[in-house]
């Protein structure tokens, strides 16, 4: 199902185009003598995850109460308006809280994700390219888990937050 079937409201323009300033560095010097930063890098590659593998996705997942959350934790909770919140508005309630704060750390990790390919296009050297890239990468994962929760087990998006 596309992601603008699942957002509560409308998120408007589905690209948001923001100037960007800056020259991209090239580096043409591929010597061995950079053992710090590869040694960085290859950390990075030997640690790296796929959410595709590494997340049970088969698992059930209550979307009215994804996290598990206790009523103590629910913002409205103690007030006259929780009292008066059914069982069934209360699982309500909770998947649209879920749902909001996955979406916004989705929204926040697509742009950790372009900020980090912007310091692969702008730092000097190859090394801190290669290193720089394996974030850029990182941050590609999250933004694919945390949609892929969303469309999966919550059924249900916001727009990101003003």
């Amino acid at each position: 199902m596309p992601t603008f079937d699942l957002y509560t409201t409308d998120p408007g323009d589905p690209h948001w185009q923001v100037p960007a300033t800056g020259a991209a560095r090239f580096a043409w010097e591929y010597d061995d003598g950079r053992d710090r930063l590869l040694a960085l890098y290859q950390k990075g590659k030997d640690k790296q995850w796929d959410g595709q593998k590494r997340i049970d996705w088969s698992l059930e997942v209550d979307p009215y109460d994804a996290l598990g959350t206790p009523d103590e934790a629910m913002s409205l909770y103690g007030t006259p308006y929780w009292d008066k919140l059914s069982e069934r508005d209360k699982g309500e309630l909770r998947r649209h809280y879920a749902s909001w704060q996955f979406s916004q750390f989705l929204h926040g990790e697509q742009g950790a994700m372009i900020c980090a390919a912007r310091i692969v296009e702008s730092v000097p050297d190859l090394d801190a390219k290669f290193y720089s890239a394996t974030q850029t990468m990182d941050e590609a994962r999250h933004a694919e888990i945390y949609g892929r929760f969303l469309h999966e087990k919550i059924g249900m998006l916001y727009p990101i937050n003003d």
